[in-house]
């Protein structure tokens, strides 16, 4: 059986980053305009780039918006503790 098999390229848009430390940033990018990528950049002497550590999510079906309750319910709970 054959199959057609197209080559769609993956575009990733950078949103914003945070510095964690001299050689890690937390990077927020848009992936293919659905899905938030959450990602652990590194800069070393042998390696700068993104690593496995990270999350993926997609921002339809209503995901999003549990995900924005989610980040909302650990701040509340945080602000408790902090």
């Amino acid at each position: 059986m054959k199959r057609n098999l197209t080559n769609k390229k993956t575009t990733q848009k950078e949103i914003g980053r945070i510095e964690l430390s001299d050689n890690q940033d937390l990077v927020a990018s848009l992936v293919d305009d659905e899905k938030l990528d959450l990602r652990i950049f590194v800069k070393t002497d042998s390696y700068t780039g993104p690593t496995k550590r990270g999350l993926r999510i997609y921002l339809f079906d209503g995901i999003w918006q549990k995900f924005k309750k989610l980040i909302e319910e650990v701040d509340r709970v945080y602000g408790e503790i902090g």
